[in-house]
């Protein structure tokens, strides 16, 4: 009798489903893992600090000047990202108007813009961030046909008698490709009147 065979048989299908299953178990944590792997890589792709465009130029403007906007224009360095904008004005008691702009030169598939503001503080003499907003539209938003995004903005209750400026982080995306710049406005004097 070839008991001995058959127990082995037996053994190796046992073996072989329980390895089947960590090997499937295996399987699916590696495709998970490489997917978050993949996506934080996207999400971490630009940066204001990384894209190109404006950085660290920034002044502080005449008191009496109370709007200032700043553009970047792609010409001839991107296939799809045409234009990113930013504009702060000094709407008085406090109040702080920013519109951003994106622009793509065809039709894409997603547009992004974030907004970051920021003051001067005096006694560390640089830039300090007080917020930022995000901003996103799709082409299914616009019937496939999305080429433009603009924002507005009205920020109340500002602390007055600080310069404050406005950075965006522009972005296009379509076909899995994202291009994007970076703007950075001067420092408009916000007053209480």
């Amino acid at each position: 009798m070839k008991m001995v065979t058959n127990d082995y048989l037996f053994s190796f299908t046992f073996i072989g489903g329980e390895w089947m299953k960590k090997i499937k178990k295996i399987g699916i944590l590696t495709v998970l893992f490489c997917f978050l792997l993949s996506s934080t890589a996207w999400a971490n792709q630009f940066t204001w600090e990384n894209a190109p465009g404006h950085h660290n130029q920034s002044i502080l403007l005449d008191e009496e000047i109370t709007s200032a906007k700043d553009e970047v224009h792609q010409y001839g360095r991107g296939e799809y990202l045409a234009e990113g904008s930013v504009e702060i004005v000094n709407h008085g008691n406090g109040d702080i108007y920013i519109r951003v702009d994106t622009f793509a030169y065809v039709y894409v598939d997603r547009i992004l813009h974030t907004v970051f503001l920021d003051y001067w503080d005096e006694d560390e003499n640089d830039w300090m961030q007080v917020g930022y907003w995000e901003f996103e539209k799709t082409k299914e938003e616009a019937n496939n046909q999305l080429s433009g995004l603009t924002t507005t903005l009205t920020l109340t209750g500002y602390e007055t008698g600080l310069y404050y400026r406005v950075r965006g982080l522009h972005g296009v995306e379509i076909y899995d490709e994202l291009e994007a710049c970076a703007t950075e406005s001067d420092g408009v004097l916000i007053t209480d009147n």
